[in-house]
């Protein structure tokens, strides 16, 4: 390795130590005791490992403003040497020029002769184009191995599809391998070995390694692949969950060239190349395809059906932008081509009159002028030219005659104290400094005037410092006049701003806060505080500090908002730590209960940003109404105005159509108000990535309050007959929770965070109903404590229902009546929560329209800063038009019930904000239900328990005749249905008055879309309004529209639930019991076919139609012979047909 890369790479990564065991390391890293040191041990290393010294002597320097603009000064001089000497271009730039050292101050001439003296040699840093960049960090164990590093390390070679990547073993009988080791070892000439390792990637774990740290090894895979990877430290750690990535910079793309907007992807750009390379499609989709010769598996055909897609969709998009781009051509050159002959016609008439014309005067003009004034008239503009020359020759004599005398006079004005003449002087020789352009004489001179007013800088800068501290305006301005002639405003800035913000920067740097982590410099006896309360403090002084400086700075310069804005941002960007800093520290440090503090801190800075904003406005009204002396000088050259990258999303830019015709074609910012806007910008970034994480800050917050609410709600506290009051209680307590949610979207965000807000709503609603639906499964399974009915056993004493039975039935309807009530307290909720989207709109809408005048944000510069985030999404620009479009529609007010929310569905309105909770709130009431009716329905279906076993299906004989005394065969018409089935009757039949007994409790009619074999028909009927109802047809804003609920009759309810438990009960007697029976004889078949007769009539009555029940009945009812014929008949064999022939042995028979 070279000296130079060496020097490079130590620069860059520090000095390397010695190897390190990771074997050994770890074997006495578990004998070492992790205790603590004692006191003494501590305070010897902190003595030994302190550089109080070395900070103290650069804080006196810095402090210094003659000594810290040297420094600054001498450093930029550095810098620019170092580039004029790497660069190669051939024209000559200009130079940067060093004091001399006898011409500097007694203290900076000592200052630099330390600097001198300090041997630094481990800082020097070799010339080179390029450096390294860290692109990920990650923490590993020593179990894990080199191929676990590979695989979490981000490399773009591990996405390439088989055969685009060269496998490491070539060909033949070379070896990659072999022939990288061979290479290696010639070009560092013997003076390492480098060995190929024993183990695989795989095989070789990092304990087995003996490394140095700060030391780059090179990691090579996938054939070509290489990495530099470093390891900055070795400690003991005996957690779990490696490996870790710590740090991931994401690659830059770069942007299309067409649209200017997305990222250029180039593989499309690579594919298309690839294609004009092939004369034939097909050899060109086979090589496209083709995998690599070497490998031996088959094909996945998964990854090439993902490599066909993609390839697909690259050919789509390359295929519209071509198309795009030819009609764009197409387009242009048949509107230009119409007007083209009609030009080209017109310019040839014009030229055509043009030359006759010219021709005619330069026929009169020969003719009327004599030979003798034509020769007078050329001697004449000869000697012009002569004196034109002669003049130029005497101001490039005077010039010349100045600058051999430059040097000298300002060198004596200076020590005469005339600062003001040697800066006439030097602006005079400065504006001459064009006739030495392109010539050999300008770099010297040009040299020379560097140095001399770096010359009358360094002699001014003591008395300039010193006149600012002491607030001396008039010299001030002299001294800004005198750096404005000599082109140096940009560091009478950096004086008066270095000088004016110590104080406020001192306050920050020395704040002993108890929730952010603590800095390095932070004073002895210093009282601990928060960091809201010490911010506030800190604005407090800061907005002093600038109403002290408005007078002053209004007086000094010349833009004096401009200046303001300046000094407010440098001193918010000279902050140590960062204010993004302690902002992160602070964040970490509340954990998930964060976005409320959050949200205080940035109060705090609006607040501070508005009376920042007054004191803007004074200071521009104060300087319209006076004149500001302008200074003789010449012509500045403009600053330089920080640019910030970021999205800009165009969703809500304003309209042009809507803008006046007067103020159409002016910028909406001119320059200075950029740069008085540079100062809120600053102020406000910190903030913005904790802004457009906005969704999972609340998400956060309202999950901690889910968990401290449900805290004490266990099993073991909280009994079962309380667990629906229990879950109205809590319904309670979350919709209170999130109440809050849309104040602090709006005062976090600003509005920018509503999709954000909507997704956690969401969330929360969707896991807190979840996990009620979940318990409520497990009670339903599980035995249940006795809840108390509030209906009389003794009504329904003759139904064959237990205690426990009658428990479970009041139970489930108790919580059915708990939906119903989160139900409307949910349509409650997102009813506020359309009315505040609403709001939101029509804010949006007006900052769009009329941007002068409406803002979105407290101040301009947070407004721009929301609205170049990625907050400003094309989702949320689609939902604030869909709500806004939804306020003014006829159909806004959606039904105030849940169940005609549901069953309205055909009808077009507004779409659920909230559609997972609302789906989870269906699924908890379709399982109450659910429960229920497995209630009511269990002792039916222990009547049918041994109905498929019955004896009588199999015993023989025919049943339509028998014998009588006499032998005579006498035959009967019709048998009576089984004991069994006219419990099952009974039981049926019995179901109304159970209903008539709930038939008005409002529970029963919740969300009857999910009861299950529920035809449409009759939701629909039970959805239609009374025909008193008044029609809901005028236009209403759905943030204020109601609609009365509809009261749904009883009747109609309990009809529904027998509809659906007669079916839930049949679908139970055709799917599991009818198909158990093993045998049907004659005899059997007949009772078979009387029983489901009656069953029939009897669910008939309960108007439920069974589809399968008649079919039962119906092939049951057949004789042998109509059996099988029916049997031979059927193309398609029916699945109840199928079994009853498998029953009957017309199956077998056929």
């Amino acid at each position: 390795m070279n000296a130079g890369l060496a020097h490079s790479i130590e620069s860059l990564f520090g000095p390397a130590s010695e190897p390190v065991d990771i074997a050994a390391f770890l074997e006495s890293a578990a004998h070492f005791d992790h205790s603590l040191k004692p006191e003494q041990e501590n305070s010897s290393v902190e003595k030994e490992c302190s550089v109080d010294d070395l900070r103290s002597t650069l804080y006196d320097i810095w402090d210094d403003p003659t000594l810290s603009a040297y420094i600054l000064k001498n450093h930029e001089h550095t810098i620019g040497a170092l580039h004029s000497a790497a660069s190669k271009s051939i024209r000559t730039g200009r130079k940067s020029n060093f004091h001399d050292p006898d011409r500097l101050l007694p203290e900076v001439a000592t200052l630099q002769k330390k600097m001198d003296s300090s041997k630094l040699m481990s800082w020097r840093v070799s010339w080179g184009p390029s450096y390294v960049q860290r692109s990920s960090q990650h923490a590993l164990l020593s179990s894990q191995t080199l191929h676990e590093l590979l695989k979490v390390i981000p490399c773009t070679s591990n996405a390439h599809a088989p055969g685009e990547v060269e496998p490491i073993l070539a060909s033949g009988n070379g070896c990659r391998l072999s022939k990288l080791l061979a290479h290696l070892n010639k070009i560092t000439k013997g003076s390492s070995s480098i060995l190929k390792g024993s183990t695989t990637a795989q095989e070789t774990h990092l304990s087995s390694l003996s490394i140095r740290v700060n030391e780059p090894y090179w990691l090579l895979h996938q054939g070509g692949c290489d990495h530099f990877i470093v390891f900055d430290q070795i400690r003991w750690d005996p957690s779990s969950g490696y490996p870790l990535t710590l740090q991931i910079i994401p690659p830059l793309l770069d942007l299309c060239h067409a649209c200017s907007k997305f990222s250029f992807m180039a593989s499309t750009k690579q594919l298309c190349e690839s294609l004009e390379q092939y004369e034939d499609v097909i050899s060109w989709i086979n090589d496209t395809l083709s995998v690599s010769d070497d490998s031996d598996d088959a094909v996945d055909l998964v990854e090439l059906d993902h490599h066909i897609t993609q390839l697909l969709t690259t050919l789509d998009i390359a295929c519209e932008d071509t198309s795009a781009q030819l009609e764009r051509i197409i387009e242009d050159v048949s509107r230009g081509i119409p007007r083209l002959a009609y030009d080209l016609h017109f310019m040839k008439d014009g030229a055509l009159t043009l030359q006759t014309a010219l021709a005619d005067v330069l026929l009169r003009s020969k003719e009327a002028v004599p030979a003798e004034t034509n020769i007078a008239l050329d001697d004449l503009h000869h000697l012009d030219i002569i004196k034109g020359h002669m003049e130029a020759s005497r101001e490039v004599l005077r010039e010349a005659e100045s600058w051999s005398t430059l040097e000298v006079e300002v060198t004596s004005l200076i020590l005469e104290r005339s600062y003001a003449k040697a800066a006439v002087r030097l602006s005079e020789a400065s504006r001459s400094m064009v006739v030495f352009q392109n010539t050999p004489e300008y770099d010297p001179r040009r040299t020379l005037m560097v140095n001399l007013q770096n010359q009358l800088e360094a002699s001014l800068s003591s008395a300039l410092v010193s006149s600012i501290n002491t607030q001396d305006i008039v010299a001030c301005r002299d001294y800004f006049s005198i750096f404005s002639v000599i082109q140096r405003e940009s560091e009478f800035r950096n004086y008066y701003n270095a000088s004016r913000r110590s104080s406020i920067v001192s306050m920050w740097q020395n704040a002993l806060l108890t929730d952010c982590e603590p800095t390095s410099s932070q004073p002895l006896g210093a009282l601990p505080q928060p960091f809201v309360e010490f911010l506030q403090k800190f604005y407090t002084n800061f907005a002093l500090l600038l109403n002290a400086e408005r007078t002053p700075i209004s007086s000094i310069f010349p833009d004096p908002a401009i200046t303001l804005s300046q000094f407010i941002t440098s001193t918010l960007s000279s902050l140590q730590p960062t204010f993004a800093q302690r902002l992160s520290s602070y964040n970490s440090h509340h954990g998930e209960t964060s976005l409320t503090f959050l949200i205080s801190l940035l109060r705090a800075t609006e607040e501070f940003a508005t009376s920042v904003e007054k004191v803007m406005d004074k200071i521009e009204s104060s300087a319209a109404s006076t004149t500001q002396p302008r200074f003789s000088r010449i012509e500045r050259p403009a600053t330089h105005v920080r640019r910030r990258s970021s999205r800009i999303s165009i969703s809500w830019r304003p309209d042009p159509s809507r803008i006046p015709p007067s103020e159409r074609g002016v910028p909406t910012h001119s320059g200075g108000e950029v740069d008085a806007m540079e100062w809120d910008q600053e102020l406000f970034q910190p903030f913005l990535n904790a802004q457009i994480d906005y969704g999972s800050l609340e998400q956060r917050f309202l999950e901690q309050s889910l968990r401290e609410i449900i805290t004490n709600d266990t099993r073991e506290r909280v009994q079962d007959i309380d667990r629906p009051r229990l879950f109205r209680e809590r319904a309670i307590d979350i919709f209170s929770v999130t109440e809050g949610s849309m104040s602090r979207c709006e005062a976090f965000t600003h509005g920018y965070g509503v999709i954000g807000l909507l997704h956690a709503l969401d969330g929360f609603f969707q896991s807190f109903i979840d996990m009620w639906t979940a318990d409520v499964r497990m009670e339903s399974s599980g035995s249940s404590s006795l809840v108390q009915s509030s209906i009389s056993v003794g009504e329904l004493s003759d139904l064959d229902y237990t205690a426990q039975d009658w428990s479970n039935i009041q139970f489930s309807l108790h919580l059915l009546a708990s939906a119903r009530a989160v139900s409307e307290r949910m349509a409650t909720f997102e009813t506020k929560l359309r009315s505040y989207l609403a709001e939101v709109a029509a804010h949006f809408r007006l900052a769009r329209t009329d941007p002068q005048n409406f803002i979105i944000a407290v101040t301009r510069g947070e407004s721009q800063l929301l609205e170049q985030s990625t907050l400003n999404s094309a989702e949320l620009n689609t939902l604030l038009i869909n709500i806004s479009n939804d306020a003014y529609s006829p159909l806004s007010a959606a039904p105030h019930s849940a169940t005609l929310r549901a069953q309205n569905s055909a009808v077009a309105g507004p779409e659920a904000l909230l559609a997972s909770a609302r789906m989870s709130l269906s699924t908890f009431a379709q399982t109450c239900q659910a429960s229920m009716q497995k209630t009511i329905l269990s002792p039916l279906r222990q009547h049918l328990a041994t109905y498929a076993s019955s004896p009588v299906w199999g015993s023989p004989g025919d049943p339509k005749l028998t014998n009588s005394a006499s032998d005579l065969r006498v035959p009967t018409f019709s048998l009576s249905p089984s004991d069994t089935v006219q419990r099952v009757a009974e039981g049926l039949l019995n179901l109304p008055r159970l209903f008539e007994v709930y038939a008005y409790d409002n529970a029963l009619a919740f969300s009857l879309q999910t009861l299950p074999n529920v035809e449409a028909e009759l939701l629909k009927t039970l959805s239609e309004p009374p025909p008193d109802t008044p029609s809901q047809s005028t236009r209403r804003r759905s943030s204020v529209a109601f609609v009365k609920p509809i009261t749904l009759d009883p009747e109609m309810v309990s009809s529904a639930w027998l509809v659906s438990l007669g079916h839930t009960y049949l679908d139970y007697l055709t799917t599991e019991v009818l198909p158990s029976i093993t045998f049907l004889s004659i005899t059997g078949a007949t009772q078979l076919a009387s029983d489901l007769d009656y069953l029939s009539n009897i669910v008939h009555a309960l108007s439920v139609e069974h589809e399968a029940l008649e079919k039962w009945k119906g092939y049951v009812s057949m004789d042998d012979e109509e059996g099988k014929r029916v049997l031979a008949e059927e193309r398609s064999l029916d699945h109840v047909l199928q079994q009853v022939s498998k029953i009957r042995g017309w199956l077998w028979a056929s």
